[in-house]
């Protein structure tokens, strides 16, 4: 990344392409150029299905943004909706006996567990590398603790991996759009850097993202993302169990959902009321009861909900230190039927708040990862890219030369 010279972000996802140009200062603060988004539906499930259709794309929009701004870029950061990466969290420790922590100690834990890591994963390609933790005696610090002596010292770190194949795919698609690829950044984490950077939510949270049939929950915990994982349904799911009982279409179903107020239906009446006729378009009207459609709608939330936040066994200790989660939908008409199951049944004291918005119709991640490369993040292993850099940034650049 150069100074006062436009730096270009693109962010490829399964409704659109969005283009981002920033300019740097001499501290590090962007400015944004121009910005410009393209329907795309050529990804899905962060796979790209038609690479000729996708360069198209990104060429046709890059040459808008060069003649706009007067600047032909050689090279892009990329955010990417991927939900084949792996997250693998692995610690490691050294044996102090009083002696002091120093920075061969964690530079040597640092680069052995990031080689038994991709040792054992061949076929991965490392895109993020977090701490999530440092503890010496058992005290939890927030940054390595350089000079400081005790008698056992475990480092935690986190690591997402993804397919080789994938990164490849990218690399080429960039490629042919005469375009290197400077860094990939994953989509969960940006959400959770803008909940920190704009809520100044520091301590632990989960992000939820349901899509219609894809769904992520992400885990961050003290300035770090520690966790997250991906699941093969979506809201679609729900329609499908009502169109399953019900006896009804699925596009009468969408029609239902995307129509009716479900504070109708919120919780059983003592008043039989059934669904209203202008909703059997393509099936014959049958009497069918709003405390039926409540009760598929609320098992199947309250069992989509267990599954990846309250029961999902790969959280069992995150789950007793979150304190806000975070929900947002790609269709947003399940915001009220989520909120009702959720504030009714919220017997804990974890804080649930709701994002109105849809994740993939703005700049937001582009302008998270601006500022991630501009200035770093303090918790990442990895150095940015950059020639300023924190002290901390410094010393893992120094580890990972």
């Amino acid at each position: 990344m150069e100074i006062n010279k436009p730096y270009l972000f693109i962010e490829l996802n399964e409704k659109n392409f969005i283009f981002l140009a920033v300019k740097y200062d001499e501290n590090f603060n962007f400015e944004v150029l121009h910005s410009v988004s393209a329907n795309s539906e050529v990804i899905r499930n962060g796979i790209i299905l038609d690479a000729e259709i996708a360069i198209k794309i990104i060429k046709d929009n890059l040459d808008i943004m060069e003649k706009k701004i007067n600047f032909m870029f050689k090279s892009a950061t990329t955010i990417i909706s991927h939900n084949n990466f792996n997250c693998i969290n692995i610690s490691g420790f050294k044996r102090l006996n009083g002696a002091q922590v120093l920075e061969e100690n964690v530079s040597y834990i640092l680069n052995n567990l990031k080689k038994i890591v991709l040792e054992n994963q061949p076929e991965r390609y490392l895109v993020h590398l977090f701490n999530s933790n440092f503890i010496l005696d058992k005290k939890l610090l927030k940054n390595p603790p350089i000079g400081l002596h005790g008698d056992f010292y475990n480092h935690h770190l986190t690591f997402f991996l993804l397919p080789k194949n994938d990164f490849k795919n990218l690399t080429n698609l960039l490629n042919n759009c005469n375009l290197n690829l400077d860094r990939i950044i994953l989509k969960p984490l940006t959400n959770g850097l803008d909940k920190i950077l704009n809520n100044k939510d520091k301590n632990s949270f989960a992000t939820i993202h349901f899509g219609k049939e894809q769904s992520n929950i992400s885990i961050f915990n003290n300035l770090s993302f520690v966790y997250s994982e991906n699941f093969d349904f979506g809201t679609d799911i729900i329609m499908r169990d009502v169109s399953k009982v019900c006896s009804l279409s699925f596009e009468n179903v969408k029609k239902i959902f995307h129509e009716m107020d479900f504070n109708e239906i919120k919780q059983k009446s003592t008043e039989e009321k059934y669904l209203d006729k202008k909703f059997f378009v393509e099936n014959n009207f049958r009497k069918i009861s709003l405390n039926l459609l409540n009760e598929i709608i609320n098992a199947r939330v309250e069992e989509l909900i267990n599954l990846i936040l309250k029961k999902n066994i790969n959280l069992k200790i995150s789950n007793e230190t979150l304190e806000t989660t975070y929900y947002s939908f790609d269709d947003l008409n399940f915001i009220d039927i989520f909120k009702q199951k959720l504030f009714k049944n919220n017997s804990d004291k974890m804080l649930v708040k709701f994002e109105n918005k849809s994740q993939d119709q703005n700049l937001t991640s582009c302008l998270i990862s601006a500022e991630l490369i501009g200035r770093g993040w303090e918790r990442e292993a990895i150095p940015t890219i950059q020639t300023k850099k924190s002290i901390i940034a410094r010393l893992f650049s120094i580890f990972f030369k």
